[in-house]
């Protein structure tokens, strides 16, 4: 009985572990350098020369990439309900001299899109067909930036620029079905990731020492040539989604 107990106690913990280590890892990344910065500003609270900061951006993000016409309809429509989307943007990281700042960045573009058809040759069999494009765009930027900020009108006002660089990881799940289920449904998935830039600029308010909210606009290249399809390692294809985006931030400075 003991022994039973323990090899279910054992199994548990295993679980546990596995579960761990599969954590997101720009998680980690976030929580490691919250408390880092956290720690550091507790330290150095004499010194007021260093500030330390953390954001939240929510913005309207738009694919400024126009889409080909040679797609044809209805894959035409389907891309082109993909150019608008939402944006969630973290940062973290630490003003010297109320200037110039250092920090991570951490941002995600999604959006999704569904586009019915009907008696419209799709694969080219020469048969009429009725369906369903269905897509699911989805693209992670983590960079480091830099960030230089200067009071405007009064010390409540300031203008802000940044500049980052990072890795920007891209997938898409793309989904065709038939009413007839001829040909069968078929499924998608395309991947990859590449290095590149954001430059963003901005205005914030203060509304006390401590908390402060602002508006940014950002652009961020994003032109892939090798995005690899997970059912196949022989077939490379290529996307443009550089986005512009626009949207409010809220801003904790310690």
């Amino acid at each position: 009985m003991n022994t039973t107990c323990y090899l279910i106690c054992l199994q548990k913990t295993e679980r546990k572990i596995k579960r761990h280590k599969y954590m997101n890892k720009n998680t980690l990344l976030f929580i490691t350098a919250f408390f880092l910065l956290f720690s550091l500003n507790t330290t150095s609270a004499q010194s007021r020369s260093i500030h330390f900061f953390g954001s939240y951006d929510r913005s309207f993000g738009y694919l400024t990439a126009s889409v080909s016409t040679s797609l044809g309809q209805p894959r035409y429509d389907e891309v082109s309900k993909l150019k608008n989307g939402s944006v969630n943007q973290f940062e973290v990281g630490a003003f010297i001299n109320s200037s110039f700042g250092l920090g991570v960045i951490h941002n995600t573009y999604s959006t999704n899109a569904t586009t019915n058809y009907q008696n419209y040759d799709l694969n080219g069999d020469g048969l009429l067909d009725n369906g369903q494009l269905s897509d699911k765009l989805s693209l992670k930027f983590t960079g480091l930036e830099v960030l230089y900020k200067k009071a405007v009108f009064s010390s409540r006002f300031d203008v802000l620029w940044k500049i980052a660089l990072g890795i920007q990881s891209y997938s898409i799940d793309k989904t065709t079905e038939t009413s007839e289920n001829n040909p069968p449904n078929n499924t998608q998935t395309l991947t990859g990731s590449i290095f590149t830039g954001l430059i963003g600029a901005g205005f914030d308010y203060h509304i006390n020492k401590i908390l402060s909210v602002g508006i940014e606009t950002s652009l961020l290249p994003g032109k892939y040539k090798k995005l690899k399809d997970k059912a196949s390692d022989y077939y490379t294809y290529e996307d443009n989604v550089s986005r512009l985006s626009t949207g409010l931030k809220l801003t904790l400075t310690l």
